[in-house]
């Protein structure tokens, strides 16, 4: 199945894509948070690209509890979800950019360009986690069919 993630944020949506075997999570392009034209692109952009399912980062604290932010991605999701038809998971972000961050530095990436990049790879680490526990829990793709 290939899913689209995304890290919703007030300024800026990080996208990443997986592949149809769900196996690696890619991080896409960083997208300006325009509201209604930012979820009118992302629905062409789920077609144009074959997305299958969506994913959305809900911001949690470190103790598990929903940040303020939290009602917006979920708003956010499900009006791309009703554009698109597609079937929406949320899934906790928390710690996701830092360890985009991470990786991001880990692969030489300049200070100076990673801002540019930290939202999408923050998307990926996300759709990543995702894929992983599906695996783990015997559900990717290989296990349904």
């Amino acid at each position: 199945m290939r899913w689209m993630a995304l890290d919703h944020g007030t300024k800026r949506i990080g996208i990443a894509f997986c592949d149809e075997r769900e196996i690696l999570a890619t991080p896409f392009d960083v997208w300006p948070q325009e509201g209604e034209a930012t979820l009118d692109r992302l629905a062409r952009l789920a077609k144009e690209e074959g997305a299958q399912g969506l994913l959305v980062g809900l911001p949690r604290h470190q103790d598990g509890a929903e940040s303020a932010t939290a009602p917006a991605a979920r708003a956010f999701g499900r009006a791309l979800a009703g554009r698109t038809g597609l079937p929406l998971c949320f899934i906790n972000e928390h710690l996701s950019s830092a360890e985009a961050e991470r990786l991001l530095a880990q692969r030489g990436v300049k200070p100076g360009n990673r801002k540019a990049r930290l939202d999408a790879a923050a998307a990926a680490v996300i759709l990543q986690d995702f894929l992983e526990d599906r695996r783990g829990r015997g559900l990717a793709a290989d296990a349904l069919g």
